[in-house]
């Protein structure tokens, strides 16, 4: 649960930023129907988005790795709380922005390693599977308990 509430703040972080960059860089609206909007920022400005996200994965995979000490419960970990973020991230977009109009708008996913493109609705189940999948896994690895040499300990 700490996890989710932690995902869910850095949520609102990265939706801001997003807020912030398409008021002083887009402010007719954005529109993505090509990579070619992207060049409306900056390349110092690009740079430095570039790092916020690697910053922004490191951050989400550090919390992961630091609230457990089974690797599976780690990697679990690391993909709610990537779910989670991401999918609080248009959750947030939409409470500020009222964007997406619909789950066929297009986006730009990630900048690393390159530009990701496509429709929302594509994270939204994605990462709303692997939300699902996670808590699974997690519920999977508690069943089974650590892992012990005697069958009766």
């Amino acid at each position: 649960m700490v996890l989710a509430i932690y995902a869910m703040a850095m949520a609102v972080v990265e939706a801001a930023v997003v807020v912030y960059l398409r008021k002083l860089y887009y402010p007719a609206g954005f529109d993505i129907s090509s990579v070619a909007d992207l060049t409306a920022l900056p390349w110092p400005i690009l740079k430095i988005e570039l790092w916020r996200e690697a910053a922004t994965i490191v951050m989400l995979m550090a919390v992961s790795f630091l609230a457990f000490a089974d690797w599976r419960k780690k990697v679990a970990a690391f993909i709610l709380t990537f779910a989670v973020w991401d999918l609080g991230y248009y959750l947030f977009l939409y409470f500020f922005l009222k964007w997406p109009p619909s789950f066929t708008t297009m986006d730009v996913y990630f900048l690393i390693p390159w530009p990701w493109v496509g429709p929302v609705w594509i994270p939204i189940v994605l990462f709303s599977v692997l939300a699902v999948a996670s808590l699974r896994w997690f519920y999977k690895i508690g069943e089974n308990g650590p892992q012990s040499s005697s069958p009766n300990q």
